[in-house]
């Protein structure tokens, strides 16, 4: 039992100097072969596809299922994971991995721990025009989608409260920071 214990705790540390080290990395400085660029544009075709999914998830989220969910996680999973490896190939960088990263968490609790909510709002939505911008995925200036997003904090805050409880504003808090970061406010 102790050899096992040894071995594990040995194993444990080779993985963690490993780890390390590879962190320790200046991805500026790799150099990828050509299996490794390959690899790297099929992760940015991936983010592509995730991008896009950001973008139209925005203002139809409320219509989407939970296979819908399952897909846009394991999509996340599969691209965060390229992504990670290849940080350095194809002008990859770690805020790449940070931004997608910062996406998948909005797009999955949107269609996952939000969805119920959602399906209240939408109920909602012909009645409160901040539910309808919340809802909205029009093409507008950045700045006019800031201000509108901004402005209808307050008006979401007690409409999401209202049809939903408190939990969900709770919860909802800092997704809808994030948004608001993920929109470049």
């Amino acid at each position: 039992m102790l050899r096992v214990l040894t071995l594990i705790l040995f194993l444990v540390s080779l993985s963690y100097g490993f780890l390390e080290e590879a962190e320790g990395v200046d991805p500026g400085n790799r150099v990828c072969d050509p299996d490794e660029e390959r690899a790297a544009q099929s992760c940015k075709n991936g983010v592509t596809v995730l991008s896009a999914t950001f973008e139209s998830i925005q203002g139809q989220h409320e219509s989407f299922t939970a296979s819908d969910h399952i897909g846009i996680n394991q999509n996340c999973k599969t691209s965060l994971t390229c992504l990670k490896t290849n940080v350095g190939c194809s002008n990859i960088s770690q805020n790449d991995v940070d931004t997608l990263t910062k996406k998948c968490d909005y797009m999955l609790y949107l269609t996952g721990g939000f969805y119920a909510c959602s399906q209240k709002l939408k109920n909602r939505k012909d009645n409160s025009l901040c539910v309808e911008n919340f809802f909205d995925n029009a093409e507008v200036s950045k700045d006019t989608q800031c201000t509108n997003w901004s402005d209808n904090r307050a008006c979401l805050k007690w409409t999401i409260r209202d049809a939903c409880g408190r939990s969900y504003w709770k919860q909802y808090k800092p997704y809808w920071h994030l948004k608001h970061s993920l929109m470049g406010c």
